[in-house]
């Protein structure tokens, strides 16, 4: 798979020879289909679930961790690509660890969720404050717009959608971070669903719409 076609999925829009379209099946597809929709939310569902019934973490652990275990076994019955569901797995086994290490509180299981939320808002904003926002270079590859940084209001709106981006992983941390050192478990699991999978294809569908508009403004 090309890098154009690869960045298109992973977007939610199909890329041909035609040119470029989003449709229901491509942003599902972006998310993982079903099955990784699935993988995504019913982790931290379960959780929140568990912990509310027990309010114990190694029992919610053990509940959500059992699912990642159940996805791999998906995966290999149907033999499709194992490395969301393993990612996936190494994230709840890290998820696990940091909650039930000594000194671990049940609320700590979602600081692998943190800390990429801030690796990714990171780096996206730093291609801002460098004059090299990331989403210029995904209309390049997806519209062909070799020189959008050379025109100031594709550049501009090039840099307004990389901010979208670094907004959305910002208001995960600012929703989730108060929850976490508050404790307030089930409300924090809750939010890793609602701002997961359903917040994410928002995003991707807002994403589409900035950057077609940026390919029209730059072929006007």
């Amino acid at each position: 798979m090309t890098d154009p076609n690869r960045i298109a999925k992973r977007l939610g829009v199909t890329k041909t020879e035609n040119g470029t379209s989003l449709s229901k099946q491509s942003l599902v597809d972006a998310i993982g289909g079903p099955l990784g929709i699935a993988e995504s939310i019913l982790p931290a569902f379960t959780f929140s679930i568990a912990f509310a019934i027990s309010k114990s973490a190694p029992v919610s652990v053990t509940v959500a961790s059992s699912f990642a275990l159940v996805f791999i076994a998906i995966r290999l019955v149907k033999r499709q690509p194992l490395s969301q569901a393993i990612a996936g797995a190494l994230g709840i086994a890290l998820a696990a660890f940091l909650a039930l290490r000594d000194g671990g509180n049940a609320q700590d299981f979602f600081i692998p969720g943190f800390i990429t939320n801030g690796a990714y808002g990171s780096v996206l904003l730093l291609s801002v404050l460098i004059r090299f926002p990331i989403m210029g270079f995904v209309a390049q590859l997806l519209f062909g717009l070799e020189n959008w940084r050379k025109n100031k209001v594709v550049y501009r709106r090039a840099q307004l959608v990389t901010l979208v981006w670094v907004g959305f992983f910002a208001l995960r941390l600012a929703v989730q971070l108060p929850l976490y050192y508050s404790g307030q478990v089930e409300l924090l699991a809750a939010s890793k669903v609602v701002l997961g999978a359903p917040a994410y294809a928002g995003l991707l569908v807002l994403t589409w719409v900035l950057l077609r508009r940026l390919n029209t403004i730059e072929k006007q």
